[in-house]
């Protein structure tokens, strides 16, 4: 008798297995693409500078105060988690306004008239103490907006990749 109990038939165990594999095939969320933060922070031309043991460049010439200059959109994160917007926006914002307010200033398709194009560089330099968080916040809001040349500033006295927060 106790052979007869064993000897079942498989296929409703293959059939349900079957069943459970289409189902979690189904129920899957397919990432479209994969995201990442580049976190080549060092001066490019510092370095190759350093690398060749060229001398110092000369100091730059004297401004012209009329002369409209591309300088990166400096956004500081502070500790207290808001973001304090450089020249030419001159705000202190939170996440949640911070992306509609470089959405609104990004020019494109749905705003013509925003102040910068989509290449303008974006710089983010999160305080020693500012949540990694907002800073990453930051990030995905000018990206959001539209920005295509974003990233963060380089800290003094700290290396490359190896640089911990």
């Amino acid at each position: 008798m106790v052979g007869t109990v064993l000897r079942g038939s498989m296929t409703p165990m293959i059939d349900v297995t079957f069943l459970l594999l289409v189902f979690f095939l189904s129920t899957t969320r397919w990432a479209r693409e994969e995201r990442v933060i580049a976190m080549d922070l060092a001066p490019r031309e510092a370095m190759a500078e350093a690398a060749a043991g060229a001398a110092p460049a000369p100091p730059p010439a004297p401004k012209d105060p009329f002369v409209l200059r591309d300088e990166a959109l400096r956004l500081s994160v502070r500790a207290d988690g808001s973001v304090d917007a450089g020249t030419p926006m001159n705000r202190r914002l939170t996440i949640p306004d911070l992306r509609g307010a470089l959405a609104a200033e990004c020019r494109g398709t749905a705003h013509p008239t925003g102040m910068f194009e989509p290449s303008f560089p974006v710089v983010i330099a999160p305080a020693d103490d500012a949540p990694w968080e907002v800073a990453v916040s930051a990030l995905d809001a000018a990206t959001a907006a539209g920005f295509r040349n974003v990233g963060f500033e380089r800290m003094p006295g700290r290396s490359g990749a190896g640089a911990a927060r």
